[in-house]
């Protein structure tokens, strides 16, 4: 473990990590935070013929809350790589940065071959495992720790509510009728291509 003062000269391992965050991070956590012009309102903020303003507005907090969360994680990797070395307070902010985001990933997985669609492309599932497997022994175990009950809380979230309240049955057909009516045809053609569902003449009458 490192100490609370001590740097750690960057590796190559962890120099293309952080690369890959500022690219993905950064990049995104920008983007988002200056949207506010570009962003379209979705159909499902549409009520009664009209854009629902307190909708879209709570839509935009948690927008904004990730492209925070975003920037600030592609920010810490993009001091990394300007200095050379990193702390390990720098190195904690990046797993706890992880262990934010992925109990939200993992809550909302769905059922059938999305489940591994939505796991296996997410920056965060590869980089957060690269973390824990190559920089794990450089952070205190109390750290860590917490990363991993954050993680778990996600499989709980999963297990006992996503599974038993937000779709019923748990299948795709429940998950694809819900998108259906609040995004529409044409997203919802997008995602039956993910879960390698084919729409038949049957299916859609």
């Amino acid at each position: 473990m490192l100490s609370a003062t001590e740097f750690y000269e960057i590796p190559r391992s962890l120099e293309i990590v952080l690369w890959i965050e500022v690219v993905v991070y950064l990049g995104i956590g920008i983007f988002e935070l200056f949207d506010d012009f570009i962003v379209k309102p979705r159909p499902w903020m549409t009520i009664n013929g009209r854009v629902n303003g307190y909708i879209r507005i709570k839509d935009t907090v948690g927008h904004k809350m990730h492209a925070g969360i975003c920037f600030l994680l592609g920010f810490i990797a993009l001091n990394g790589l300007l200095e050379g070395h990193v702390t390990r307070f720098e190195l904690e902010l990046i797993f706890v940065s992880f262990a934010i985001l992925m109990p939200v990933i993992i809550a909302s997985l769905l059922p059938g071959r999305l489940t591994m669609v939505i796991l296996l492309t997410k920056p965060e599932f590869w980089l957060q495992g690269v973390m824990f497997f190559s920089f794990s022994d450089l952070i205190r175990p109390e750290v860590l720790f917490l990363c991993v009950g954050l993680n778990l809380w996600g499989v709980v979230v999963y297990a006992f509510h996503t599974r038993k309240n937000l779709f019923k049955p748990f299948t795709y057909a429940a998950v694809r009728a819900d998108c259906l009516d609040a995004e529409g045809e044409a997203f919802t053609s997008k995602i039956d291509k993910m879960a390698g569902y084919k729409v038949t003449s049957e299916r859609a009458n």
